[in-house]
């Protein structure tokens, strides 16, 4: 037995064109009202089916923006999380050097990677040497035993200088501030090893010279802030 599938629509005109209830005019018109209503049709099964691939496009990227937003959140959390880190470990060391006292040569400060001593060298050293201060050294036992206390193993020391050349110990550093910036740096780098007993392997020594000055300005005072010596602790993340 033959099954003939035939759509409502064509099965209503072929049955008025056989049974003659209908002029021919009528069916011809009824005809193309069909075939006018199956394209109308077939247009709106095109257009749901552009609608519906453009829907799970935008539901792509709505889910790629949950994912992007997520990450961010974690990593705004994660940089919340290291800021207060870097910060209770500056209020820790800060401890040693009261911010009341940065006057007298200590000062405290945040870095990216976590904190700074910032020692000018009034306290530290004669003017055109590098030979420590007794004060100085004692700052420096003291920062010593913080960073033992707390075992960083990071830790850079940064030799600067004001931009006046050297002319009283010329003799000494012929070549003028950058070898008096890395001597100074030297300087400090063997009490905070020997005397603070900080292990040797945990420091870099770098000599700016006038190279990285503090600010602009050629008067006595911004002259005495670029004469320092900087030491960069690193802390590390917590895993």
């Amino acid at each position: 037995m033959q099954i003939v599938k035939m759509s409502v629509g064509s099965l209503a005109l072929a049955l008025l064109a056989a049974t003659g209830c209908v002029s021919q005019s009528r069916y011809d018109r009824l005809a193309t009202e069909y075939s006018s209503e199956l394209q109308a049709r077939r247009q709106l099964e095109d257009e749901l089916g552009r609608h519906q691939g453009q829907l799970g496009d935008l539901s792509a990227q709505l889910r790629e923006k949950d994912e992007a937003y997520s990450s961010l959140s974690a990593s705004s959390q994660q940089d919340k999380n290291r800021i207060a880190e870097l910060q209770k470990a500056l209020d820790e060391a800060q401890k040693s050097f009261p911010v009341d006292d940065a006057a007298d040569g200590v000062e405290l400060f945040r870095t990216d990677s976590g904190f700074g001593y910032r020692i000018a060298d009034a306290l530290l050293f004669d003017p055109g040497s590098s030979d420590l201060r007794e004060n100085g050294k004692k700052a420096l036992v003291t920062i010593a035993r913080e960073i033992t206390e707390k075992g960083y193993r990071n830790i850079r020391i940064d030799g600067h200088t004001d931009s006046d050349p050297v002319v009283r110990t010329r003799a000494k550093y012929p070549l003028g501030n950058h070898e008096l910036a890395i001597e100074r740096a030297l300087a400090v780098f063997s009490v905070l090893t020997k005397e603070g007993k900080v292990p040797e392997s945990s420091f870099t020594l770098v000599g700016f010279g006038p190279n990285s000055p503090m600010g602009p300005g050629n008067t006595d005072a911004a002259k005495a802030k670029n004469r320092r010596v900087e030491i960069h602790v690193a802390v590390p993340k917590k895993s």
